[in-house]
Order: structure tokens, then sequence, then C-alpha cells
């Protein structure tokens, strides 16, 4: 069911207006001999704002509490390497070069490993002891796995946004996706398609997530969809850019349900839309490890 000719005509008024592992003591000592693990050639990693140790150290001089200091510090460093992570700077199963990330953040070797353990522990990263630490590889099965248990948090979260929503919840939604309708419509090389597709995928999944209304069930959504990311980013396969009209039809379904308060549909359409990806995300990965 999709929505009236006069909704749609208001959505697009306002868009008119305002187009806007886990790594213990022994992998820490391993990360820290890790000059000599099979790096490669020397990774391009984005520039970061450096953070320099004596200042994160004023800082928290000033605030009397040298954990913070610390916490602070190893904050900045784990968001920069996440982040570089998410946006497919290292591929699949690349080693992570501790030194050069130190270097260019300008810090020393400790705040990257204290980021890598916590990376490890949530599943980005895989630490070997003696050795160094590796963007973590997943099966297909376990791709597969994940998605369904990433499916029903997603189902729940439309759920609520479909019984809590406002008018004004609907048009920051429709607003988002109008964005990905034009999106469909460019002629872009593939992966620069792909990249602006994800970033308007998030920011369209994160504005359900803010309608739900229920910070509990949404940061452990939210932390699953970071892990989505990871999966899509590291299996590299085009898996939006041939399927982006099918996925925006079921976008502007979620959003139709959103807007209707039709809980139940909300629920069932988001579902086989977060499962759609997983089946791609594997069978993508089967082929690849077949080649």
């Amino acid at each position: 069911m999709k929505r009236d000719a006069s909704a749609k005509s208001a959505g697009s008024r306002r868009l008119q207006a305002s187009s806007p592992a886990r790594g213990g003591g022994t992998a820490a000592a391993g990360l820290a001999r890790a000059k000599g693990a099979p790096t490669g050639r020397k990774l391009a990693v984005p520039a970061a704002a450096p953070v320099r140790e004596a200042d994160a150290a004023s800082a928290g001089g000033r605030r009397g509490d040298a954990a913070l200091r610390r916490g602070g510090l190893t904050e900045h460093v784990y968001e920069h390497i996440k982040a570089s992570i998410l946006d497919g700077v290292f591929s699949r199963e690349a080693w992570l070069p501790v030194d050069q990330l130190a270097g260019q953040l300008d810090v020393s070797r400790q705040p990257v490993m204290d980021a890598l353990k916590r990376l490890g522990m949530e599943g980005f990263v895989s630490i070997i002891p003696q050795v160094g630490c590796r963007i973590r590889s997943y099966s297909p099965e376990e791709i597969g796995d994940f998605y369904r248990l990433f499916a029903e948090g997603e189902a729940l979260v439309a759920e609520f946004a479909a019984s809590r929503a406002t008018s004004e919840d609907v048009v920051a939604l429709e607003v988002i996706s109008a964005k990905i309708g034009h999106l469909r419509r460019q002629k872009l090389p593939q992966v620069k398609l792909a990249r602006q597709y994800r970033a308007l995928n998030r920011r369209l999944h994160y504005e359900i997530r803010r309608i739900a209304r229920s910070e509990s069930v949404t940061e452990v959504v939210e932390r699953l969809g970071d892990r989505s990311d990871f999966f899509i980013t590291t299996t590299n396969a085009p898996i939006f850019a041939d399927r982006l009209n099918a996925a925006h039809d079921e976008h502007e379904d979620i959003i139709d349900a959103i807007a209707h308060h039709d809980a139940a549909r909300a629920r069932r359409v988001m579902k086989s839309h977060i499962v759609a990806i997983g089946d791609r995300l594997q069978a993508a990965l089967r082929r690849a490890t077949a080649g």
C-alpha cells in the first residue's frame, strides 16, 4: 500500500523547503611486538586531527581525574579507527598498522592498543598474540545468523516507531527517502553510488530508531547496525548498487506503515528488508571464497 497523493505532495513541498576475539595482557604484548606482522604496503589511513597526550593530560589535570584523561584520549583513537574500518579503509583480514596509526594520531602506542582491544571485544578485529591485529573475518553462516538477530531488533524498532511517530517524524523520514530516490536516478560509479547509499540508508535507520523513542532498545540495535555496516564494508560486494530500486521501495513501504501507525506491517516489512541484506551478503561471500 502506498501513501495517498496528498501525503506525497506534502512531503515533496517540505523537502523543497528544507533539503538539508578478546585482547588480554598477552594480546597486548603481541600488539606491542607487531612490527613484524605481514602488513604489506603502507596503508593510506585517512587523516585525523592529532590529539597530543600532553594536551589531554593538561585538560584532564584541570578536572583532577587521571582515568578520565586516559578514557578521553582512547575514545578519540577508538572512534577514528572504528570509522576507518566502517569506511572500508582496511580490507577483509587486513593487518592494522599500529605504529602508523599512533604516528598519525600523534599518540603513543598504548591508546591505539587500548582501542584495538575494545574493537576486538566488539567483534571488528582479531588480536593474535605475538603477531598483531587484523580485521576479523566471518563465515557466511555466521553472517546469516547475525542478520536473523539484527532483523528482529530492527523489526521491533519499526513497530515502536509506527506506534509513536508524529507527523513531523514522518516528514523527516520522507525527506531522507526522497534523497535515496534521487540517488537511484544518478549515473554514478558503482563504488561511489554504494558509499552514498550506505550513508543515506544509515541516516534513515537512525531516524527510525529515534522515532521509536526507546533508548534501551535502540542503543542495542544501533550497535548491531555498526556490525551490519562492518559486514557490508568488509564483504566488499555491490549488494546495494544492483538492488537500489528494491531497497528504496522497501523503505517507502516501511515509511508508509509508520505514517499509518500500522505497527504489524512496519515490523513485517522491516524484517524482510534486513533479512534480504543478509542473504545477499552470504551469497556474495560464498562467491568470493569459492573463487
